[in-house]
């Protein structure tokens, strides 16, 4: 047993939250996993992941050598690749953390990644919140949104652009507004994530109008949200990667096109070095393939 197999199932450990998992992951037994943890606690004096019956958390400590873990295995993998010895490239499981929108949109486009990368293995962890993304056990996540914790690395992917939309039978219920300042007189579908206002903003030129929205109903799931619209229950405020194809099949219709709506930034983010391993660094190069058009800056014509 060496301190760099022992690395790798640290940070594999570190990534999953269980030992048990990283010996399906790798095909090695959860004991020899649990060896290599002793392993790095004994060569390092000190506690590396707290356990309990029922979690594993990691310890300061094992916060504070995970990173240099990253890097030295990063190292030895860059080494590998340069003089050729790596033939299987991209290999291995990937745990990525997606909103439930991007995340159905990604899934249709999945198949292109693991087709290019047999040995490539992705799982995808989908809801609108997420938290501290190694006690999460994610190696990538997506955040909506500016990046408040400065542990994390953040690469912009683009902006996630919002469509005010209604389904074809609510506007026959209850006609079209003619101005954002009438929307409080309709039925409102509204994501809503934590509480607080909900305001909707809207703005042209030198004209804005904020606008809270009359809510009949309110969900903590944007796809939540675009079925209620859809079933014809109200008016509601949805990512445009969301409802651009209802909106150019005719089954909903974007209302104030002519009017701006705040976009908000969307990121990909990790917790390890710069330099990520190899497998996780061709999914991030698929985030950003896929997003390159949905989300970019300017909005498509």
């Amino acid at each position: 047993m060496d301190l760099l197999s022992a690395l790798h199932s640290f940070v594999r450990v570190a990534a999953t939250g269980s030992f048990s998992a990283v010996s399906r992951e790798t095909g090695v037994s959860q004991p020899t996993i649990s060896r290599h943890i002793a392993l790095l606690e004994a060569h390092y004096g000190t506690t590396l992941f707290a356990r309990t019956t029922r979690s594993l958390m990691m310890t300061e400590d094992g916060r504070s050598l995970l990173p240099h873990a990253y890097e030295v295995l990063e190292i030895l993998e860059t080494a590998e690749t340069v003089l050729g010895r790596r033939r299987a490239s991209v290999s291995g499981l990937v745990r990525l953390g997606v909103t439930t929108a991007f995340g159905l949109y990604l899934t249709r486009r999945l198949g292109e990644l693991l087709e290019r990368h047999p040995d490539l293995s992705v799982e995808i962890v989908m809801r609108d919140s997420f938290g501290d993304l190694v006690e999460e056990g994610l190696d990538l996540a997506v955040r909506v949104g500016e990046i408040a914790e400065g542990s994390l690395i953040a690469r912009k992917l683009g902006v996630v652009r919002k469509w005010l939309v209604v389904s074809p039978d609510c506007l026959k219920r209850c006609g079209t507004p003619e101005h954002p300042r009438d929307l409080p007189e309709y039925p409102a579908i509204v994501y809503n994530y934590g509480g607080g206002r909900n305001d909707w903003h809207f703005y042209r030129e030198e004209e804005e109008s904020v606008i809270a929205p009359s809510t009949v109903f309110r969900a903590n799931s944007s796809e939540a949200v675009f079925y209620a619209v859809s079933a014809s229950i109200g008016i509601g405020l949805l990512p445009e990667f969301l409802v651009r194809e209802a909106v150019e099949e005719g089954r909903l219709v974007r209302l104030f096109a002519d009017w701006n709506i705040p976009s908000l930034p969307f990121y990909a983010v990790h917790t390890g070095p710069r330099t990520l391993p190899l497998r996780t660094r061709t999914v991030l190069d698929f985030l950003i393939e896929v997003s390159s058009d949905v989300l970019r800056e300017t909005p498509k014509s």
